[in-house]
């Protein structure tokens, strides 16, 4: 995952941080690997680690997720509320599905091997 930090009333210079993933096991923070993707311990939070980060004042604040973190994300979503993930799920499904159809993004050759 990244962070990028703009300045809420005037952006000077973005300042975009990688976060480290971090366990917590036996009452102590772990850092993962440096390049690894953050796993969510629960549905609502993952933890992770930003170094050298001093800043002061109003940042508007960009998250940017690898798709092993999103799916990380979803499968302990399900794992804790799996009628609300499947209801999730289907949804977008049906969006996935409508925007392969419609040849959203150049994908069409994606819709066929889905089918």
């Amino acid at each position: 995952m990244k962070l990028t930090f703009r300045g809420w009333k005037r952006e000077v210079k973005p300042h975009t941080h990688k976060v480290t993933p971090v366990a917590f096991s036996n009452g102590n923070y772990r850092v993962q690997g440096a390049d690894a993707p953050v796993h969510w311990n629960n549905s609502r939070s993952a933890l992770g680690r930003v170094t050298n980060l001093g800043l002061s004042g109003s940042f508007l604040i960009e998250f940017e997720f690898e798709p092993e973190e999103l799916r990380s994300w979803l499968e302990q979503y399900a794992k804790e509320s799996p009628a609300d993930a499947l209801r999730m799920m289907a949804g977008v499904q049906v969006e996935a599905t409508i925007a392969l159809s419609s040849g959203a993004n150049g994908n069409e050759a994606q819709l066929q091997r889905v089918a």
